[in-house]
């Protein structure tokens, strides 16, 4: 089955216009099959996976991207050739037409260590995400415009605890959506040792690969909570700043994504914490070896793991819209909000999560948001399990995870 990706026409409105664009995201999230399916006058395709193709390049990369008058290029993993970016910066200083390059990577190229130049400002980017649970059913990112414009239905399908679980456990990496839960399990397991042990080298130069594998089972186990790194680096007994080279590492990677905190103004954001979460949730259950039902009986391990899932539906469509910036809030008080949604035109869409049913006092920050920090539209909610979209006061309502997707 061929499932329809929210960024296709976001790339295909880039290359009309951009020299280059880099489409990137973690490995296995479906760059390379949507490359196969966008529909170009010309083109023509490399994978660097191969050593061959891969060995060529190496050779001769002024050579290698040489194009036709028209033609596309595109240059799949590029991070395992990145002399090819230097002889890429060449040809299109010489030529500005748009549509000249599309190249896919599995690690942020900024911080790929033979990388001396990102072509900023001539390429485009474009991040493919593991796929979200409306993309999967078919269904349009239309969640954060909906709840902007406080249009929900009064009842959608009903997703119990354990069903927003499961599909927490399942994720969203394409190849595992049909798999049963030992092979997946299985198989998240093989793809974070393959990317700790190989794909890491491409990012920075690391010797301590236990340390690393540590570091990455520690943010796994922290998704969606606050941690500091001096109590990382006194746990995994290396200096700090190795702990945060490592951080940046495995965020290259895109196996983890920071969440900044909110704030009205760039200098308040001085010394408050950022949040961390593993990019899709099926690495957080399945590495760590879970079980659905022990999950289900936890009310701590269930919260994190479903917090984390609502956040990889939010940054997908969020990245999608381009409109939108997603934070967290958290006060002296002890005051949070799992999710701030920031529309361009300073409205505000408040989200808290909670793995069981609504109430009353699920509502009391997000309230006292409204009123003493939002300076503009601010709407409320409380994704829960159920089926039913209830109001607790004007702009505030309790709505069912299901809409989401």
């Amino acid at each position: 089955m061929t499932i329809l990706r929210w960024q296709e026409k976001n790339i295909l409105s880039m290359m009309k216009v951009r020299r280059a664009v880099n489409l990137t995201g973690a490995r296995q999230v479906g760059k390379s099959t949507l490359t196969e399916l966008l529909a170009f006058p010309s083109a023509r395709r490399y994978s660097f996976d191969d050593s061959m193709i891969r060995n060529a390049a190496k050779d001769d990369p002024h050579g290698f991207v040489l194009r036709s008058d028209g033609e596309t290029l595109i240059l799949d993993e590029i991070q395992k050739v990145p002399e090819l970016l230097e002889a890429i910066k060449m040809r299109v200083d010489k030529d500005n037409s748009p549509g000249q390059y599309l190249i896919t990577g599995s690690s942020n190229i900024r911080f790929a260590k033979k990388v001396k130049d990102s072509l900023a400002g001539r390429m485009g980017r474009i991040r493919l995400r593991s796929l979200a649970f409306a993309e999967i059913n078919g269904n349009k990112p239309a969640f954060l415009d909906k709840a902007f414009a406080r249009d929900f239905s009064a009842t959608y399908p009903e997703l119990t605890k354990r069903d927003v679980i499961h599909l927490a456990f399942r994720g969203g990496y394409p190849e595992t959506l049909d798999y049963s839960s030992f092979d997946r399990s299985n198989w998240f397991k093989d793809y974070l040792d393959d990317l700790l042990d190989k794909d890491v080298r491409d990012v920075t130069e690391i010797r301590k690969l236990t340390t690393l594998r540590e570091i990455a089972f520690w943010l796994l186990v922290h998704s969606a909570q606050f941690f500091s790194i001096e109590e990382l680096s006194a746990k995994a007994s290396v200096a700090k700043s190795t702990v945060q080279n490592y951080i940046e590492a495995l965020k290259a990677l895109y196996l983890f994504d920071n969440v900044p905190a909110w704030a009205k103004s760039d200098y308040e954001l001085l010394g408050k914490r950022e949040k961390w979460f593993a990019s899709d949730s099926g690495l957080i259950a399945n590495v760590l070896g879970w079980d659905e039902e022990e999950v289900y009986l936890d009310e701590k391990r269930n919260g994190k793991l479903i917090e984390s899932w609502v956040y990889q539906q939010l940054a997908a469509m969020a990245d999608v819209a381009g409109n939108y910036t997603v934070s967290h809030y958290r006060d002296n008080q002890k005051r949070e909000i799992d999710f701030i949604v920031e529309r361009n035109d300073g409205a505000i869409l408040g989200i808290e999560v909670k793995a069981g049913q609504a109430s009353l006092d699920d509502f009391k920050t997000l309230k006292w948001f409204a009123k003493n920090l939002a300076k503009s539209s601010f709407t409320g909610i409380v994704l829960y399990s159920g089926y039913q979209t209830l109001r607790f006061g004007e702009g505030f309502y309790a709505v069912p995870f299901s809409a989401l997707g």
